[in-house]
């Protein structure tokens, strides 16, 4: 790297970012990202599959030790350990928000982390916004940086990149110094990791990559705030993170209008709780299946994708053809495209009933599917090409941009039909409408009047 000093200008960024260099579009979509990852973590919280056991595992090492709150299970745990729970939880659905450029889910490292470090310090609402602003601007920055070198290395950029974004939200909110953030960052980088090795067999590894960078924030921001000295230049260096998880060695427009230019601004929450390059088309497919309805029966779907998704969701391994677990389907183009065919985009989670995993229609419809890629396609875009029964003749539909990005947004209405539909197991009625009521409001607020009541 030729650049020595992007990680000082990051270190710089965090120390410096004020609260008024934010837009009221950027707090808006602050409040949006906070309320969508709230919801999706607190319902994970209380019916996913894996949160009663990392909850016990957390309590065994003596977590529930602090003041510190998670989402539903009260307010005993140490920063830490309430950090790593509630950003385990975020992801566990794989239902939180993406930022596409940086191919990672930003929001589950920097609000667990920021929520955590504001109640802890007793910040106001403006402050944890800022907090996260600058965790997720970190995180982003950094993993547009390594794109696809991650990936390629079988590395999970929400991993990697996620832990600098979550000490940057920890630092900011309790206002280290530069030499302090520069010290955390060094001693984050011997924490970075997290393995794409999960898509062997589906395991909840993949749920536990945000929890274990946000956990490892707070002992690196900890560290160094007791004097601890971290390696230099850690994003840059010889052996920094852009030379282990980036393919190229660029540090273009990596800290360029840090404070003017806000990048996390693109971040996109998911309508659909699998992995984000299937969306295009699980959206395509459901229109399509809705148009021709009972008119049409498949005979043969070809799937192309671009070269980056491909690897993620398109091999045609047995556990992706055939899902066997809820990971597995989250991250199968062929269960998707079956599952979008048959019941459309309403589904949701319903999509990974048992009765659904199990199904032999749905089963079937799998292995008419055909995965391929094409470098023409861009990099969350989808093009489908139905074969049908009846007559043999072809249809081509594609999708370029997933719901949820700038040039097909989310409303605010949708992020609040997406939260309340994720909390009604864990939350009243009147609690929900209080947490929606004092996010919106949170920039006049405090930290304490939205954690009391999560």
């Amino acid at each position: 790297m030729t650049d020595d000093s992007i990680t000082r200008d990051l270190c710089q960024f965090v120390v410096d970012a004020r609260y008024e260099q934010l837009t009221s579009r950027e707090i808006n979509k602050l409040k949006d990202l906070v309320t969508d990852l709230i919801g999706i973590a607190a319902g994970a919280a209380g019916v996913c599959d894996s949160s009663e056991p990392f909850l016990k595992a957390v309590t065994a090492l003596g977590g529930q030790s602090g003041r510190s709150t998670v989402f539903t299970k009260g307010s005993t745990f140490s920063p830490q350990h309430a950090g790593m729970l509630n950003a385990a939880f975020a992801h566990s659905f794989d239902f939180d928000d993406t930022h596409a450029p940086s191919i990672l889910h930003p929001g589950a490292t920097a609000i667990p982390a920021a929520l955590a470090q504001g109640e802890l310090s007793g910040a106001d609402g403006k402050a944890l916004l800022l907090g996260i602003a600058v965790g997720y601007e970190v995180t982003c920055r950094i993993g547009r940086a390594f794109n696809y070198g991650g990936y390629t290395r079988g590395f999970h950029n929400t991993a990697t990149a996620g832990i600098f974004g979550a000490v940057a939200a920890i630092a900011k909110i309790k206002g280290l110094s530069v030499a302090e953030v520069n010290n955390a960052f060094g001693l984050a980088l011997s924490k970075a990791a997290g393995s794409m090795q999960f898509l062997d067999n589906g395991s909840w590894n993949k749920r536990l990559h945000p929890g274990f960078a946000v956990h490892d924030a707070f002992v690196v921001t900890a560290l160094a705030e007791a004097g601890v000295i971290g390696a230099t230049h850690p994003i840059e260096g010889k052996y920094g993170a852009l030379h282990m998880y980036s393919a190229t060695s660029t540090t273009k427009g990596l800290t360029d209008n840090l404070g003017s230019e806000w990048i996390f601004a693109a971040t996109a929450m998911k309508p659909f709780p699998a992995c984000r390059m299937t969306h295009s088309a699980i959206e395509a497919v459901a229109g399509l299946a809705k148009d021709v309805a009972g008119k049409k029966t498949p005979q043969h779907i070809r799937v192309e994708l671009s070269p980056g998704c491909y690897p993620i969701v398109g091999p045609p391994d047995k556990n992706r053809v055939h899902p066997v677990t809820i990971v597995d389907g989250q991250f199968s183009m062929y269960y998707q495209v079956a599952i979008s065919w048959l019941h459309g985009m309403e589904i949701g989670w319903r999509m990974y009933d048992e009765a659904q995993m199990q199904s032999p229609e749905v089963a079937a419809l799998c292995d008419k599917v055909e995965v391929s890629v094409n470098a023409d396609v861009r990099d969350l875009e989808a093009r489908l090409t139905f074969t049908w029964v009846e007559d043999g003749s072809t249809t081509e539909i594609g999708q370029v941009f997933p719901k949820g990005e700038d040039e097909h947004p989310f409303s605010k209405a949708d992020v609040h039909k997406k939260f309340l539909s994720m909390v009604g197991p864990v939350y009243s009625a009147h609690t929900s409408k209080a947490i929606l009521d004092t996010i919106e409001n949170i920039d006049n607020l405090t930290t304490a009047d939205l954690i009391r009541l999560l």
